[in-house]
């Protein structure tokens, strides 16, 4: 008992979970399964594979949220250069000995059975941005923004090398937030936003875009343009979405997302599969299970006891809302189409365990925000 309270845990601690969030969680994965499940049509014909694969990550993820909650978070970053070490060393052995899927080379095992080094690229860059910030008194100098710039890079350019340009995507706006919140100079925001553009219009110009990724972009201010070809994803999102109506039409009724229509429904367009089988009602409902665990992670960021729980909070909801946002947004045509999944919803272990892991670092926050006299 004392070697566990060493380590950071105590009965104690359980008052301080918020378990609203753990309910949340617990809500929106069950929607990812049905919805897996309605679009593999699982609940037709019986074909239950993805819906048990899926269920399998889920269960294992819950043993590893509760292992991660009852360390003390700040002794789970005090690897953070092991952590970071490690996480480089899998995105390095994917390139050497990956599978391809999806003309991207991000996976590691054999068959159905692999995990995705990039997602847990994610967990271990927040907590490595999360330690380098807190020991920086300001962030707006050149030597502090050359570390975080550095430290960022080189998981970036080994994800980029897969080509995955939406998990990078996802790495840029996490750590944008973590910066922020540190007290970001704006002006370095406009000179980045410059640089960014200037960037995209250059190498738009020099074709180092493939034409699929031109394409996505072109549907995107023109939806019209091709609905049969690059933007017939997004023209058929729009429609199931709209086909769901005020109660859906139901989880084992046929519609567009019943695994004949919209490709990679249960991955990048499953929240168009859980639009139209539950309609307006149930997205509502799924929004606002999300809305609880954004809102109750901002009031943990809040009361963090030190910067590092803060820092480490502030990431983890920029990965969140920004992928709540982008996957959403592009199945109503707000955002452009790319293959960044819906937190707990989408298929796929390695993102599932990932997201779940996070936020049980959350609540790990959450839990210590006042210290415990043994």
């Amino acid at each position: 008992m004392n070697m566990i309270r060493k380590l950071g845990f105590d009965k104690k601690l359980l008052k301080n979970i918020d378990y609203s969030i753990i309910f949340s969680l617990i809500v929106i994965a069950i929607s990812g399964l049905l919805s897996i499940g309605a679009a593999t049509l699982a609940f037709n014909d019986g074909s239950m594979q993805r819906v048990i694969f899926q269920g399998l990550w889920f269960i294992v993820s819950i043993f590893l949220f509760v292992i991660i909650i009852s360390f003390d978070y700040n002794m789970i970053g005090g690897y953070y250069k092991i952590i970071y070490i490690v996480s480089n060393l899998l995105l390095v052995a994917v390139l050497l000995f990956g599978s391809v899927r999806n003309n991207a080379k991000a996976w590691l095992g054999i068959g159905p059975f692999g995990i995705q080094p990039s997602e847990f690229a994610k967990i271990a860059i927040i907590i490595t941005i999360a330690k380098l910030l807190e020991d920086m008194e300001d962030i707006n100098t050149f030597k502090n923004l050359f570390k975080i710039a550095m430290v960022s890079l080189i998981p970036m350019a080994l994800i980029q090398l897969q080509p995955d340009t939406g998990t990078n995507l996802i790495f840029v706006m996490t750590i944008l937030g973590m910066i922020f919140v540190a007290g970001l100079d704006l002006k370095f925001i406009y000179w980045s936003l410059f640089t960014a553009i200037s960037s995209f219009a250059l190498i738009w110009k020099l074709n180092i875009l493939k034409e699929y990724q031109k394409n996505r972009i072109l549907v995107f201010l023109k939806p019209e343009m091709d609905k049969l070809g690059a933007g017939y994803n997004a023209y058929l999102a729009k429609i199931a979405i709209a086909s769901g109506k005020f109660f859906g039409i139901g989880l084992t009724n046929s519609g567009l997302t019943d695994g004949k229509f919209i490709p990679e429904a249960p991955t990048d367009f499953i929240f168009c599969v859980f639009a139209e089988k539950f309609g307006f009602i149930g997205t509502l409902l799924l929004l606002l299970a999300y809305l609880n665990i954004i809102l109750k992670g901002i009031n943990i960021a809040k009361s963090s006891k030190d910067k590092f729980g803060m820092y480490l909070t502030v990431g983890i909801l920029s990965m969140f809302i920004f992928q709540i946002l982008q996957n959403i947004g592009m199945d109503i045509g707000l955002m452009p189409i790319t293959g960044i999944p819906l937190p707990l919803m989408s298929y796929g272990g390695s993102s599932l365990m990932t997201t779940i892991i996070a936020i049980a670092l959350v609540i790990n926050v959450g839990m210590r925000k006042q210290k415990i006299n043994f």
